[in-house]
């Protein structure tokens, strides 16, 4: 697979049947992570994917940049793990957002080493980040995470210095102290104007029977919202899954959006396809069936893959659950 290969070959436009084109990749670039989050990387769990496993970040911008020559995409967002710990994603950064047809490109992180960083990506060319943000009180923080709540602050207040905006924060709810953080989470929202999105858990991996006692609904949270102040519904944008309000707090409008895979799926209308942190292409995060994508560019004929690709995509299911005995990192949520 070379820069030729880009160039020479175009493959025809993607036309499924019964399912959105794809527009939008989720690229992991790692599955290691310096926090454990109980949801996605729990303690005790390994980190399957060694270094002769992983594709190289020259592979993966190849990969993508011939999927974009399928699809073609319009937004790709960079995950994890924690994408901050992949050395050279400043030049991966370059590489993607010169793509034709790209819109947006933007990178979820858990901000903890974002200070260091933020500035470097804003010149490579990245758009924004969404930055995980589940608790503001330090030990609640340490306890889900492992990890250090200034370190995450600090993080924030770079990206945003930096000019890597608008800045989303994603909180995922728990039962036990929902209470507590969502008031806190919203009151600083309003203080630097950023978008909040709640996200309901899943069951994935060794967490499972954790995420099952700690889950709460989206409705239940929001209803509880509109008892303390104004919430009003904003139109979605394309098939992004969050259900977007305007709240009223503090004197202030702050967008919030509710991701809901558990109370109200939002299969029917997802665009998205995911590459993790083996070059492997997945339909859904909730699906155990992947695509050797980068291996099968280095094997196969330009045509070949193109029709491997197609009968992938386009046999992708609505999964019968939001359930997998993966953990979230290793699928790169």
């Amino acid at each position: 697979m070379t820069r030729t290969n880009r160039a020479v070959f175009s493959p025809e436009p993607f036309k499924p049947g019964t399912i959105p084109i794809p527009s939008v990749l989720r690229l992991s670039v790692t599955d290691r992570c310096n926090l454990r989050c109980h949801y996605c990387m729990p303690q005790g769990l390994n980190n399957p994917v060694s270094a002769s496993q992983m594709p190289s970040l020259e592979e993966l911008a190849e990969t993508v940049a011939w999927l974009n020559n399928l699809f073609p995409l319009v937004k790709v967002k960079l995950t994890g793990g924690e994408p901050l710990l992949r050395k050279g994603l400043t030049n991966l950064v370059q590489e993607l957002i010169a793509l034709p047809g790209l819109k947006d490109l933007s990178m979820t992180t858990n901000g903890s080493r974002l200070a260091k960083a933020a500035e470097a990506l804003c010149d490579a060319g990245l758009r924004r980040v969404n930055v995980s943000l589940d608790s503001l009180h330090p030990l609640r923080f340490r306890e889900l995470t492992g990890g250090c709540l200034q370190d995450t602050l600090e993080g924030i207040d770079a990206a945003v210095a930096a000019g890597l905006n608008p800045i989303k924060l994603n909180a995922v709810l728990r039962r036990s102290c929902w209470r507590e953080d969502v008031p806190q989470l919203l009151d600083y929202a309003a203080r630097k104007g950023f978008e909040l999105r709640f996200i309901e858990l899943m069951e994935t991996g060794v967490a499972a029977d954790w995420a099952r006692n700690e889950y709460i609904s989206n409705s239940e949270v929001r209803s509880w919202l509109e008892t303390q102040s104004l919430v009003e519904s904003l139109p979605r944008l394309g098939n992004e899954p969050a259900r977007r309000t305007a709240v009223h707090w503090q004197g202030e409008r702050i967008v919030v959006g509710w991701i809901s895979p558990q109370s109200q799926r939002f299969c029917a209308g997802c665009d998205r396809l995911r590459l993790d942190a083996r070059g492997r292409l997945r339909r859904c995060l909730m699906d155990p069936l992947y695509f050797p994508l980068t291996d099968c560019l280095k094997k196969l004929s330009p045509a070949s893959a193109t029709q491997l690709v197609r009968l992938y995509i386009e046999r992708k299911l609505p999964p019968s659950g939001m359930i997998t005995p993966e953990a979230m990192a290793a699928v790169g949520g």
